[in-house]
C-alpha cells in the first residue's frame, strides 16, 4: 500500500530553523508531536542537526539511510547528519510520536558523548526505562521565549531527555535508590516502579521479580502505607489517567481503553463507570 506522508490526526510542531531558539548550551532547530494514521507519516528528509525520536503510542516504521526498522512505544531513536530519515506509521495501525531537533554547543556537559555516538555513524535504537515521554511533553508545552520559567523548564526538560537517551545508550536500566534495604526504600522503589508501569503492571510477581523481594511481604508492606493493594493502586491512576485522553478531542473511547490496555471497550466501560459514576462516552460527551 502507497504511504501517505503528511496526513495526521494532529501535528504539535514549534520550528525555529529560521530563528533558532539559543537555550544556554543548547540550540533548539524545532521539537513537536505528531500522531499519524495508518500508511502515514513524515517523508524522507537529510538531517541538519541532531535529532532523538521517542515513540510513544503504536508502532513506527523508521527509515535511516534506506534500512527500515519497526520501532515499539517506549523505544528511541537517535538522527545526526547527514543521514537521510523517514518515518510513518505501518499499515496495521497508528502511532504517536515526538521529536527534537537541536545543536549542542562544545560547553554542553553531554556534547563530548553525543559526538562520539555521531562519530561512529551508526543506527542508533534504544529502549527508554525512564519515561522521557514526560520530559517531551513538558518541553513541548513549555514554549514561551518571554517567559523565563517556561523558558527554563525547556531547558532543563530538553537536558533530562539528553542524559536519559546516554543513560540507556549506557545500559543503565534504573536510577534511584538501591540496596538500603529498609522498608521505606523498598516501598519507593514500588512506587517508582508503579507510577513508570502503571499502563502494563499485571501482578505481585512482576514486582517480585523486578525488586527482589516475595510477593507476601511486598503485598503486606504497601497495603500498610498505602491503604490498597498495587493492582488497585495501578487501576485507579489508569482511571485517572483516562479522564485526561478523553479530554483530547481526537482520542475515541475505543482508543482510550486501548492505551490503557484494557482486554475490551466494555470492561474499560464499566470500571470508568463504576469510578466515576458515568459511562466514559457520557463523560466525552460532555
Amino acid at each position: 500500500m502507497k504511504k501517505e506522508f503528511d496526513r495526521k490526526k494532529f501535528h504539535i510542531d514549534h520550528k525555529y530553523f529560521l530563528q533558532p531558539q539559543e537555550l544556554e548550551h543548547i540550540t533548539l532547530l524545532q521539537i513537536g508531536e505528531r500522531f499519524c494514521d495508518a500508511n502515514t507519516g513524515f517523508p524522507e528528509h537529510e538531517q541538519l542537526c541532531m535529532e532523538i525520536t521517542y515513540v510513544y503510542d503504536g508502532e513506527a516504521l523508521n527509515t535511516i539511510n534506506g534500512f527500515t526498522r519497526r520501532m515499539k512505544a517506549n523505544e528511541l531513536n537517535f538522527t545526526f547528519p547527514p543521514q537521510k530519515h523517514c518515518i510513518c506509521a505501518p499499515p496495521d495501525g497508528t502511532m504517536r510520536y515526538f521529536y527534537i531537533g537541536f545543536l549542542l554547543k562544545e560547553s554542553h556537559p553531554l556534547y563530548k558523548e553525543l559526538k562520539e555516538i555521531e562519530k561512529k555513524n551508526g543506527q542508533v535504537y534504544l529502549t527508554d526505562p525512564f519515561r522521557s515521554s514526560t520530559f517531551f511533553l513538558n518541553a513541548i508545552t513549555n514554549n514561551d521565549p518571554d517567559d523565563n520559567l517556561s523558558v527554563f523548564v525547556l531547558k532543563t526538560s530538553i537536558d533530562q531527555i539528553l542524559a536519559n537517551f546516554l543513560r540507556a545508550y549506557r545500559g543503565i536500566q534504573k536510577i534511584g535508590l538501591t540496596s538500603v534495604g529498609n522498608a521505606e526504600v523498598v516501598l519507593f522503589n514500588m512506587l517508582s516502579y508503579l507510577d513508570e508501569n502503571f499502563l502494563s503492571y499485571r501482578n505481585l510477581s512482576e514486582l517480585s521479580e523486578k525488586l527482589g523481594y516475595c510477593a507476601s511481604y511486598l503485598s503486606h508492606l504497601f497495603h500498610a502505607a498505602m491503604g490498597c493493594s498495587p493492582t488497585t493502586y495501578c487501576l485507579e491512576k489508569k482511571l485517572q489517567y483516562s479522564l485526561s485522553l478523553l479530554g483530547e478531542e481526537h482520542k475515541s473511547v475505543t482508543e482510550t481503553a486501548e492505551t490503557l490496555q484494557y482486554d475490551s471497550i466494555h470492561s474499560f466501560s464499566k470500571a470508568f463507570k463504576n469510578r466515576f459514576g458515568i459511562s466514559p462516552a457520557a463523560y466525552k460527551k460532555n
